[in-house]
């Protein structure tokens, strides 16, 4: 097909589809009278979107009628494809991608659920009857698995939820589940010790180096409250895997260290907002205080404001 007249074809579909009556017709003509009575006619509103990838802008075309469906945000999403597209055997797949497109947008645009997409796709080739297949599910190497796992409710597995003794149970997964429920426990310490040897086996049977990520994260994310209980976590650990002291010990001073720079950091800004705050009182121009003080024009501006 050349591509004067791909344009030609293009141009009928969107020329005829845009106009509102045209399209309120084809709906009633191709819908199932069930589906069709619950649009509201009366808010079809045409946007100028397109969800067509770069990639098939040469095969596919897109017109896309907002409306309300049972008076709730919905999109009607007319889909041409021309005739190239008989080798194109996941347009199911794409017409799947597209709407996907459009309910992104609509979150994008402040939504907090999801609108209902009605795609409807014209097809203009050669091949009679269309030679490919309408359902997603069908182009899975595995239909009848796909069918039972593909696009159902996701598997959650909410640790805020199990019990420790529940998750005991999990085998070599149970340490990673154990640690990711606690990390943020005020009394991490404790609850540390109280599982101590369930955690000594797991990390014996992973490893060195699944060993030392253990030791290393659980220094990282304590937010145990206790006094000294950075320290006392790290005398555990140190106590729990002798061999791994050295790893422990230099990752704490790490922490340390890092933790003193950012609070050094953390001062000294707040001392140049002081400066600047009080070179503004004194008439000092903006732009020389934020030269002076090197903060960001932002910052200086919020000094102003207030």
């Amino acid at each position: 097909m050349t591509n004067v007249i791909h344009q030609s074809h293009d141009k009928c579909f969107k020329r005829s589809l845009k106009e509102k009556r045209v399209a309120i017709d084809y709906l009633k003509s191709h819908l199932q009278p069930d589906i069709y009575k619950r649009i509201n006619i009366n808010t079809l509103e045409l946007t100028n979107k397109s969800f067509i990838s770069l990639r098939f802008r040469e095969i596919h075309s897109d017109i896309i009628y907002r409306c309300k469906i049972d008076h709730k945000e919905g999109y009607i999403f007319f889909l041409l494809e021309a005739e190239s597209t008989a080798n194109e055997d996941l347009m199911a797949f794409r017409k799947l991608q597209y709407t996907v497109g459009v309910m992104e947008q609509h979150i994008q645009q402040g939504h907090r659920t999801l609108p209902i997409v009605l795609p409807i796709c014209i097809y203009h080739g050669s091949q009679s009857p269309y030679p490919h297949a309408l359902d997603v599910y069908a182009l899975f190497d595995d239909p009848e698995l796909a069918s039972q796992v593909a696009f159902k409710p996701f598997t959650l597995i909410d640790l805020t939820i199990l019990s420790d003794e529940e998750i005991t149970q999990h085998g070599l997964a149970a340490l990673m589940e154990m640690l990711l429920k606690h990390c943020r426990a005020k009394n991490f310490l404790t609850i540390l010790n109280q599982r101590l040897d369930f955690i000594q086996d797991i990390l014996n049977q992973l490893g060195k180096e699944y060993r030392r990520f253990v030791v290393k994260y659980m220094i990282h994310e304590t937010q145990d409250e206790t006094p000294n209980a950075v320290e006392r976590l790290v005398q555990t650990l140190v106590t729990a895997f002798p061999e791994e002291k050295n790893t422990i010990m230099t990752f704490a001073q790490q922490l340390e260290q890092k933790g003193l720079q950012q609070g050094l950091q953390q001062g000294e800004h707040s001392k140049a907002i002081s400066i600047a705050r009080n070179l503004l009182v004194e008439g000092i121009s903006p732009q020389a205080v934020q030269r002076l003080t090197g903060l960001s024009e932002t910052e200086i501006m919020e000094l102003v404001e207030h």
